[in-house]
């Protein structure tokens, strides 16, 4: 029964029908086929319930957030931060995609309102820089796997919200491996710039000393916010949720010293995040109903019968086989979709090893958000082409070249899981 209703899924995927349905349709199935031991009524129970946990309000708070920052003027202050910092380099644009992509990333909490929002402008610049339009396209497309790692991350909310891991401490678990994905991110851009043929050709720009200051100023402001996010709630001061309707009101504060926000603008961006919202919340709730069928056909006890002999009580192999598990799920598996049905499955497993949940809930994230820039299913790289108006495989081509750093961060993480452990255990 497994098996056939993991088939039904990746056959729908692959038919490219929504993941909503696509879920929807065996967990359908399972119950035509199951009429008299499964009530009618559990299906209900079993699709709300997962919708009833308090800090799934942070989400759609988080999605709002973003969106009024990319609304408000707050985009186009830290792409000239971040061009400001590290824009007088060979490849500067390049280097400024990235960096850009993780300021903005502690706003907006998700990769394709990174790739789909800033990416616009990245792309814009670069091409007046002269850059090739795939070159810009793949680095927009790399650097948005930064959204979801760095705090606030939708992806790690749903993660604490389904498997029980403390939000908090997520969010600051987060906090160095973003900031390593970016370094890795920027040396491979770095050694193209210098040792390859088309590096040597990308143009340096020179920036005046004045328009420095200028562009640290003006981007004084944003910054403040991912500062308001992660201090409010490393000190205590509020929770998750409670942060998110806080970076609501900076952003609607920003908009008005900026004199760039209006009703209209609010409104729509306002429509946007409901629609966002209703989706994930959707998927969470189909995920839910679809997730309890697997786990009471003995999918999880499967698991972790094969698991077992492999692994021993090794935690590292375990996280490696995890990883690797996890990787190939993200080529084919939305990530929210992705999260709501393997979490609940792999924590007893996690459990059974001892394995660390934040370590092992960062290493979720960062596994899966790499599956938005591999074929078959990379949301991202879809996203940017059509943005970019090129070809999906310009830019996979361009974008996979990113993907060995990605990897190296991923391992430095398993076998060193004190780069997550170590803020939440000095901040909370």
């Amino acid at each position: 029964m497994i098996g056939m209703m993991l088939v039904v899924f990746l056959v729908l995927l692959m038919l490219g029908i929504p993941v909503c349905f696509s879920l929807a349709i065996p967990t359908l199935i399972y119950f035509l086929m199951n009429t008299g031991s499964v009530p009618v009524e559990f299906i209900a129970h079993q699709t709300t319930n997962p919708l009833t946990n308090y800090v799934l309000i942070a989400l759609p708070a988080f999605l709002l957030s973003g969106r009024m920052m990319n609304g408000t003027g707050v985009t186009h202050r830290i792409f000239d931060l971040a061009n400001a910092l590290v824009g007088r380099f060979r490849g500067g644009l390049v280097y400024t995609n990235i960096v850009a992509s993780m300021m903005f990333a502690s706003m907006s909490g998700t990769a394709v309102g990174d790739a789909g929002g800033l990416g616009q402008l990245e792309m814009e610049m670069m091409d007046r820089a002269g850059y090739e339009r795939k070159v810009s396209a793949g680095v927009t497309a790399a650097s948005s796997v930064l959204g979801p790692i760095i705090p606030p991350s939708v992806n790690m909310v749903i993660l604490g919200a389904t498997a029980g891991i403390s939000i908090g401490q997520l969010f600051m678990g987060g906090v160095i491996p973003g900031v390593l994905m970016a370094a890795a991110l920027m040396i491979n851009v770095w050694w193209r710039a210098h040792f390859t043929e088309g590096g040597r050709t990308w143009p340096v720009e020179k920036i005046p000393g004045d328009q420095v200051i200028k562009s640290v100023v003006r981007g004084i402001l944003p910054m403040c916010c991912p500062l308001i996010i992660i201090g409010g709630i490393s000190i205590g001061l509020v929770t998750p949720t409670e942060a998110a309707v806080l970076a609501i009101d900076y952003a609607v504060f920003l908009g008005v010293i900026y004199k760039e926000v209006s009703f209209k603008a609010i409104w729509e961006t306002l429509e946007e995040t409901v629609a966002a919202a209703g989706t994930f919340m959707y998927i969470t709730a189909v995920a839910g109903f679809f997730t309890w069928i697997l786990t009471r056909e003995g999918l999880p006890q499967l698991l972790n019968s094969i698991l077992t002999p492999l692994v021993g009580n090794n935690q590292t192999v375990g996280l490696l086989v995890i990883t690797v598990f996890l990787l190939i799920a993200g080529c084919f598996l939305d990530t929210t979709a992705a999260i709501l049905m393997i979490a609940p499955i792999l924590m007893p497993i996690v459990n059974s090893l001892g394995i660390n949940p934040i370590v092992f809930g960062i290493i979720m994230v960062v596994a899966l958000i790499i599956g938005i820039i591999t074929p078959p299913f990379g949301i991202c790289l879809f996203v940017v082409a059509d943005v970019a108006k090129i070809s999906v495989s310009d830019v996979t081509k361009e974008a996979l070249r990113y993907l060995p750093a990605m990897v190296v961060v991923l391992l430095l993480i398993i076998f060193l899981p004190q780069t997550v452990t170590f803020l939440p255990s000095i901040m909370m």
